[in-house]
């Protein structure tokens, strides 16, 4: 289109010459040099005015020419404000996806038990790379600094009883005992012979099938009793268990000497080195876990809980009052960041702009308009070219009459 514009200019240029030259001799020339001398001047205004916009027309820097790099930084900071008022407000945006009805769409798309599956796997291939991003001395440092801030900041005898207090309201210390005190007694059936050597070197003076029979009515009894406890609710050791409980939760809240072993205790986990072990095998059992873990879209753990969650969303979309609602926490959400950050989207448009080089986008902007540009010059050719004609018109008539 610039080789168009141009050549037409040229051709112009050439018609203006000749019919100059050649109109004493043939007087009909006059309208020619009418239209090609108005042509030439409104194609070379349109020029100037095509090349000012992007660069300094002939490398002669004119007042007012190259006003797209010139201009480039108003013309982002410009844009960005345009973005943020017409487009990116948060009225425009949820009308938008309240007529997309995202929920559903998101619901359909969780409905699927191969979709869920795939987003597993792509997660999980993804944790390698997290680890390899970062060092574990440093991980293990910022999680060390937080536990330890955390536990400084936490009254452990109080929280300690608040826990117990929970557990015990309903009854959980019996259910956990009723569990327990069997393992106990299979412990200590199983530990026979290491009691009956133990008790033979306190006892030298008699024989060992009596130490074997002593023990083995003592392990015995102690058998019974710890199954009678487990079997009887309301066993009175259980009672027991239950009343030192109850005083332990008071004690852990209010006595000031349980209070300042729990004081002592912290001080002690904090600055010494067991939270270190601890919180360095926490970190490498985690990492080794999650390495070890197959990303298999087929794994049995990622399939059963694909379809559990592929279930779930199959029966909220069945739902219309819930599709309902999750399209306008949706739109409201979408609403309240967009309120908080719409003028961010703003000021990054205007970054970006600012930061492009000016002849760059001098270049996007000239290719995106460049055709519509160049016809402007044809056009101002051709307009000129007619109004010349039209001039000539009226002298012409102006002169006869």
């Amino acid at each position: 289109m610039k080789t168009i514009a141009t050549t037409l200019l040229g051709v112009m240029a050439i018609l203006f010459a000749v019919s100059a030259r050649l109109k004493p001799a043939y007087p009909f020339l006059a309208w020619v040099e009418a239209f090609s001398e108005a042509a030439l001047i409104g194609g070379l205004a349109d020029w100037f005015a095509v090349v000012a916009l992007f660069r300094h027309p002939g490398g002669v820097p004119f007042p007012h020419t190259a006003i797209v790099p010139h201009n480039k930084d108003r013309i982002g900071e410009q844009l960005g404000i345009f973005v943020e008022q017409n487009f990116l407000t948060p009225s425009n945006i949820a009308t938008r996806l309240r007529e997309l009805d995202l929920a559903r769409h998101v619901l359909s798309w969780f409905a699927v038990p191969d979709n869920w599956r795939a987003l597993f796997a792509t997660a999980r291939a993804l944790v390698p790379r997290l680890f390899d991003a970062v060092d574990d001395a440093e991980v293990r440092t910022v999680i060390r600094r937080v536990v330890a801030e955390e536990v400084e900041h936490l009254d452990v005898a109080r929280a300690a009883g608040s826990v117990l207090a929970i557990v015990t309201a309903d009854g959980a210390h019996q259910r956990i005992l009723a569990r327990v005190l069997p393992i106990v007694a299979a412990s200590l059936d199983g530990q026979r012979a290491e009691i009956k050597r133990r008790f033979a070197k306190r006892s030298l003076l008699t024989p060992g099938f009596v130490d074997a029979y002593i023990v083995n009515r003592f392990v015995d009894g102690m058998i019974d009793l710890i199954g009678e406890v487990a079997n009887t609710p309301e066993h009175p050791m259980r009672r027991q268990f239950d009343e030192y409980l109850r005083e332990l939760v008071v004690r852990l809240r209010d006595d000031p000497e349980m209070e300042a072993q729990a004081e002592r205790l912290k001080a002690a986990v904090v600055r010494g080195s067991e939270l270190d072990e601890l919180v360095a095998a926490g970190w490498d059992a985690l990492r080794t876990r999650l390495e070890r873990e197959p990303a298999d879209p087929a794994h049995p753990a990622i399939a059963r809980f694909s379809g559990i969650a592929a279930k779930i969303a199959a029966s909220m979309l069945e739902e219309p009052a819930i599709v309902e609602r999750l399209n306008a926490r949706i739109c409201d959400a979408v609403e309240a960041v967009l309120g908080r950050f719409q003028q961010q989207f703003s000021l990054l448009i205007t970054e970006i702009v600012q930061r492009w080089d000016a002849e760059m986008i001098t270049e996007k902007i000239e290719t995106e308009l460049g055709p519509d540009l160049q016809f402007i010059r044809l056009n101002g050719s051709l307009v000129g070219g007619a109004a010349g004609v039209v001039l000539h018109a009226a002298l012409v008539v102006s002169g006869a009459g």
